[in-house]
């Protein structure tokens, strides 16, 4: 891909040569909400305040603070799959029956979606008590109480056109970025533009934290207190649109918290299976994880279970947010590619 853009870059004629040339930071880009070039870009700000307000606070906050925020962000939203034909106006008022909404967006794969995020998180829980598992007919329907819905429509017939505006989650086809490139002023801004056209947005952003909530559901039932972040180029700044989704399942943080239960001369602990190794009890819970996801996961197809590559993983397709997802756990090396 790398040595494709540079042959656009290096063919593409400038249409604009005698126009002066627009220099645009790249890192101005780069600097996108989430990322470790954020962080960093932060960290440059000299000490004397450029703004007020609002924008001070989110200077100053940390890759991990921000990563935090977008994980409780994620556990007020809701994925919800969408006939063609919806009023968006009266969609949103439905739902704004459950609770106040904060921010949405429509977007396609396999059909029209919704990201929807509440203000409270009880939103959700009224939500899910209101929906009803489908009657599929001669079919049967496997019971599974999630945030991924479909809504339907009791009159199709009067229902309104569509009009919701879509937002792209997909990189720009290779004419669309060919006539992009051709209209630049100069090869900087060929990059930048390049770089803006295909970089990880805010809603992909999020709806790639929302993919991890959604994992992170199915898990918890086995482990309660675990969490699914995402790692590697969905983080870090090096992602485009359209790039795998690498995700961590993190028992740390159970381990964490039974290390507090202690009292006094007692020392209270759980009764667990035994395996001879570290590597046997990731595979045992991939593997356990990925039959789930297999089973019961809702939008997750293909599911491979690859337990005996060096770092075991779980491969599996999510089409309702059109992410080719990578699932590991007690790899610690994520950790430090993420940071």
């Amino acid at each position: 891909m790398a040595a494709c853009s540079v042959g656009l870059l290096t063919r593409v004629p400038l249409c604009a040569q005698g126009r002066g040339q627009v220099h645009r930071p790249i890192c101005r880009l780069l600097s996108c909400p989430g990322t470790v070039a954020a962080d960093l870009k932060r960290e440059e700000q000299p000490s004397g305040n450029v703004g007020t307000g609002s924008e001070d606070s989110v200077l100053q906050k940390r890759f991990s603070e921000v990563q935090k925020e977008r994980r409780e962000e994620a556990q007020r939203t809701v994925l919800i799959s969408c006939p063609n034909k919806i009023s968006e106006k009266k969609f949103l008022k439905y739902l704004s029956q459950h609770g106040p909404i904060n921010n949405h967006f429509f977007y396609e794969s396999f059909g029209l979606h919704a990201v929807v995020e509440f203000r409270q998180k009880g939103s959700v829980a009224s939500l899910q008590d209101a929906a009803c598992t489908p009657s599929l007919g001669t079919e049967a329907a496997v019971p599974f109480r999630s945030r991924f819905f479909s809504v339907k429509l009791k009159n199709p017939s009067t229902s309104e056109k569509s009009s919701v505006q879509r937002s792209s989650q997909s990189p720009p086809s290779s004419k669309k970025l060919f006539e992009l490139l051709c209209y630049a002023e100069s090869i900087d801004d060929q990059l930048n533009t390049l770089l803006k056209a295909s970089q990880v947005t805010e809603e992909n952003a999020k709806l790639r934290q929302l993919t991890c909530s959604l994992i992170e559901d199915i898990a918890a039932a086995y482990f309660p207190y675990c969490t699914v972040r995402p790692f590697g180029s969905s983080v870090n700044s090096f992602g485009k649109l359209g790039c795998d989704l690498d995700m961590f399942l993190d028992l740390d943080e159970t381990e964490r918290l039974n290390a507090q239960k202690t009292s006094e001369n007692f020392r209270m602990e759980f009764q667990v299976k035994n395996v001879p190794s570290e590597r046997i009890a990731t595979q045992k819970i991939l593997s356990v994880i990925g039959e789930c996801l297999d089973h019961f996961g809702p939008g997750c197809v293909g599911v491979q279970k690859i337990l005996n590559a060096r770092c075991p993983l779980v491969r599996f397709s999510h089409q309702a947010s059109g992410f080719q997802c990578d699932l590991t756990t007690n790899n610690r090396l994520t950790c430090l590619q993420k940071d």
